[in-house]
């Protein structure tokens, strides 16, 4: 369903794990498409009301064909949603964001609104009815009020750029409930993210937040933070808060895409999922795929590549592809192959999920098997860094990477290959990574020669698995 994929993200959204309050699941979204006021199809279920800073906008469920049980199920879980929708909206656009769930249904704001219509396996539908302040509040593009396609394309680029979800410390400490944000804290002291000084740092950057912090904090941990500062005389600059606090929100961002999060992110799950599926299913440029066959025949990973991903896969993706691309899979295959893969995508009529599935599975397949074929040289992690196509590549090898990764690997590297790195990269996290080169910061941690070559090794191994899934690009010599 990625041709739904706007929708997809609405619903985590906005109704997180919904399908553990109904008893059966989701068969189908519709598009975003614009809402017929005279529909009298849909019965209301609860009104969600959305407030952020003046703004305020509410969004109504409704539902049509679903046992009455079904509905007050969902009803009675209106509270939970509240609190879950309103982590997910802070988190997700970086905004305080207060929600209310009320049974009593308003009625809609005046004004154009749009529907999301979720099936149900066994019959009926729920219905999200969505105002257009909704999405003028929340993505920072201008909006065509009355085009949802246009709402759809703007939805799809803010959860494909490389910071979508990236926590804003200041806003999550606003926005979460004490005991969760004491939990929160407490998840990264133990996992070693959150020193004494990163907390003396907090407290600076946020004195608005300074109580809260100290609430939800180890007593000891905020004197000791304070005892730094104090013992060492320290004059804090702007610099160091910016660090501090990008460091802080970097092991946040980590924890939130984990695998297993913390229980009060769970709701998240859905929302990572799909952000991860975007970010693997970077759609070709027109035209990219049928070169990348074509290159990949004349050296010699096309055989390989067939190998990996299948002839079934192959030959939906090569569905539609000009003759010279089946020209190049008979210089390499045999012929009965190459007719097998032709005959799968020839006259058939594929999803657009299938056909989209296929071409991304094949595309990883080519550049997988030629990354197999890189020499030693090739793969060295400063051929690679200069190898970096594109600005916005370097900002998702930081999110990936992490800055401390980077910062130990640039220790083996040559001046030049450093300065294109660190022009590459956000000034928070190039202000750590100068600081960690420069011994300004952790001048006590010594990186010996083999510490340095693996985060180099560790740092490549990232980039070629990131541009073997197509999440980011490298120079011409990798295609």
């Amino acid at each position: 369903m990625r041709y739904t994929m706007p929708s997809r993200i609405l619903a985590n959204l906005l109704l997180p794990g919904i399908e553990a309050h109904i008893d059966s699941r989701i068969a189908a979204l519709s598009p975003l498409v614009m809402m017929d006021p005279h529909d009298p199809s849909a019965a209301p279920v609860f009104t969600m009301m959305i407030s952020s800073g003046r703004r305020r906008l509410s969004i109504i469920l409704s539902s049509g064909g679903l046992p009455d049980k079904t509905s007050k199920k969902i009803a009675d879980r209106a509270a939970q949603f509240g609190q879950d929708v309103s982590m997910l909206l802070c988190i997700a656009f970086g905004m305080p964001v207060t929600v209310r769930v009320l049974k009593a249904v308003a009625d809609p704001l005046p004004g154009t609104s749009f529907i999301i219509d979720l099936s149900i396996v066994d019959g009926g539908f729920l219905r999200l009815v969505i105002p257009v302040e909704f999405f003028h509040l929340f993505l920072p593009v201008k909006l065509s009020g009355e085009d949802p396609l246009s709402i759809e394309e703007a939805i799809i680029a803010f959860f494909m750029e490389p910071r979508a979800c990236f926590p804003r410390l200041g806003t999550l400490i606003d926005c979460l409930p004490p005991l969760e944000l004491e939990a929160l804290f407490h998840a990264l002291r133990v996992r070693g993210h959150l020193s004494a000084y990163q907390v003396l740092l907090l407290l600076s950057a946020f004195p608005e937040y300074a109580e809260r912090i100290r609430t939800a904090l180890p007593l000891a941990l905020v004197r000791e933070g304070l005892d730094i500062a104090a013992a060492r005389s320290l004059r804090i600059t702007r610099r160091d808060l910016a660090g501090g606090v990008y460091s802080v929100e970097e092991a946040l961002h980590h924890l939130i895409m984990s695998a297993d999060p913390p229980v009060y992110f769970t709701p998240f799950r859905g929302v990572r999922a799909l952000i991860l599926d975007l970010r693997l299913g970077r759609s070709l440029p027109d035209g990219e795929l049928w070169s990348l066959c074509e290159n990949a025949a004349s050296g010699g990973t096309l055989y390989e590549a067939l190998g990996l991903c299948g002839e079934r896969t192959a030959g939906i993706a090569l569905a539609g592809a000009p003759p010279s691309c089946f020209k190049a899979l008979r210089s390499c295959v045999s012929g009965r192959t190459a007719d097998a893969v032709a005959s799968l995508g020839g006259g058939a009529v594929f999803g657009a999920t299938e056909l989209s599935e296929a071409r991304e599975r094949f595309a990883a397949a080519v550049r997988k098997a030629a990354v197999r074929r890189l020499s030693s040289k090739r793969t060295d992690v400063a051929v690679l860094l200069s190898s970096l196509a594109a600005p916005r590549d370097f900002d998702l090898l930081l999110v990936d990477a992490g800055w401390y990764r980077i910062a130990t690997a640039l220790k083996g590297v040559g001046g030049e290959v450093r300065n294109r790195v660190l022009a590459g990269i956000a000034q928070s996290a190039r202000f750590l990574i100068e600081d960690v080169l420069s011994r300004t910061i952790n001048p006590d941690i010594l990186h010996d020669e083999l510490q340095v070559r693996e985060a180099g090794d560790e740092l490549a191994d990232r980039i070629l698995a990131l541009y073997e899934r197509g999440v980011i690009r490298l120079s011409g010599q990798y295609r």
